[in-house]
């Protein structure tokens, strides 16, 4: 069974200038995840009307997930995936506080509140089960990203041992950080661009083109077998569709 997995910070709709607007750039982001057809999609920073804007133009997938601060008015870390090809079963938001249960809550000292949506799936014939979590990383305090890494992977413990697990993200923070260390410490999922150089991983450009931090990846269950990395750093539509570039995986079952 082979599957194609996308993490991808969208920005959130800032009152950018020109071509940085969402409005301008909507149709560059369809256009790259129509390309690679990815059957999930773990997206950070949008909003409601973004992801319903994004929906619109890509009818073949459908979202879940709720927002950070349990408005419906925050961003999100919301999933998309294509119903033809998953079948989901569950699906529940968690707050990266040490309470995690309470939607917008803080207690690591951070500005924002932070949060990880996660869904499981069943997928291919014949199926497994899959279980995908995604989060984005406080961007400011250190503490609050291993905290949040360590909160994340006793969640990903929790799911049931035939799952294969998948974690996109925005993390805010690049391999050889603590935060990154604690997610890649682990015997269920690797870091599927950690067959990259590290200078090869930098995801985050600020709309110039060139990559200086590696802050998105994908993780992906140890059963995988990685067929394909690949970060997208062309233009679409002769604009950068967002700040970061989107990591594409392509994987398979050992399996299959």
């Amino acid at each position: 069974m082979k599957i194609t997995v996308m993490s991808f910070n969208l920005r959130y709709d800032k009152p950018d200038s020109g071509v940085r607007q969402w409005e301008k750039r909507i149709g560059a982001i369809a256009s790259v995840i129509q390309h690679y057809q990815p059957d999930l999609i773990g997206t950070q920073e949008g909003k409601t009307p973004q992801l319903s804007n994004l929906q619109a133009l890509l009818p073949e997938y459908k979202f879940i997930g709720g927002d950070r601060t349990g408005t419906g008015e925050g961003e999100h870390c919301a999933v998309f995936y294509n119903p033809q090809r998953l079948e989901l079963q569950q699906t529940k938001d968690f707050y990266l506080s040490d309470t995690p249960e309470i939607p917008g809550s803080i207690t690591w000292d951070t500005r924002l509140p932070r949060m990880a949506t996660w869904a499981n799936f069943t997928v291919g014939n014949p199926s497994i089960s899959l279980t995908i979590v995604n989060t984005h990383l406080d961007h400011e305090n250190a503490k609050a990203r291993e905290l949040g890494a360590a909160l994340v992977i006793l969640r990903l413990m929790e799911f049931p041992s035939e799952d294969y697990l998948l974690l996109t993200g925005d993390f805010n923070a690049n391999p050889t950080t603590l935060a990154r260390m604690i997610l890649a410490d682990n015997y269920k999922i690797q870091d599927a661009l950690a067959t990259l150089p590290l200078d090869k991983q930098k995801t985050f450009h600020e709309f110039t083109g060139e990559a200086w931090d590696a802050i998105d990846t994908i993780y992906c269950d140890r059963r995988f077998q990685i067929e394909q990395v690949i970060i997208d750093r062309q233009q679409w539509e002769d604009i950068w569709p967002s700040d970061h570039f989107p990591v594409i995986v392509k994987l398979q079952t050992v399996s299959s």
